[in-house]
């Protein structure tokens, strides 16, 4: 168990939290809110770091990050379309985008024994996740009023999440063509 896994498995752990704190957001619980979901992400690029400046990357390591990725953004993205208008049009997208990244990493795991890490272009996508569902917490205040921005960057984010889902089809499609 290294210092990446663990902290993998703090953001894994972190998620059922960040969840029901965005189903029963009151006053109270929306500054824990945003902190909370603000360390998650914090730690993705915290056991990254770690991983690759200490040489700790492990086979665990390659599964763990990327599944607490989607289960972060999975989780928060139904929260956040029960409770604070995320749009479906974007939020249908990204579910089937990982539910088939998932499935086809298990595949290649399966036949192959090989775990196929994330792209640069899937780690921007996943930036602009996390940025545009924090856009969506924010909102969740009273205070504000972010509706142009947040549809500004719901279309940019799907944008992305297209694309990072066509390059992540051309990446598995090189893989089962080796098979």
């Amino acid at each position: 168990m290294t210092v990446p896994n663990i902290l993998s498995f703090t953001r894994i752990l972190l998620i059922p939290v960040i969840f029901i704190i965005i189903i029963d957001c009151t006053p109270g619980r929306y500054p824990w809110l945003l902190g909370i979901f603000a360390f998650a992400v914090f730690l993705d690029f915290l056991d990254g770091f770690i991983a690759r400046r200490l040489a700790m990357e492990s086979e665990l390591g390659r599964i763990l990050d990327p599944l607490a990725d989607k289960l972060l953004v999975f989780f928060s993205v139904i929260a956040l379309t029960l409770v604070a208008d995320f749009p479906l049009w974007i939020a249908i997208p990204i579910i089937i985008r990982d539910l088939i990244i998932l499935l086809a990493s298990s595949i290649v795991y399966k036949r192959k024994h090989l775990i196929k890490g994330s792209i640069a272009l899937g780690k921007i996508t996943f930036f602009l996740l996390t940025l545009l569902i924090y856009i969506y917490i924010i909102d969740m205040s009273e205070i504000t009023d972010l509706h142009v921005l947040k549809q500004f960057f719901s279309v940019v984010t799907l944008g992305f999440l297209l694309w990072s889902f066509e390059e992540y089809f051309l990446v598995y499609s090189r893989v089962k063509s080796n098979v």
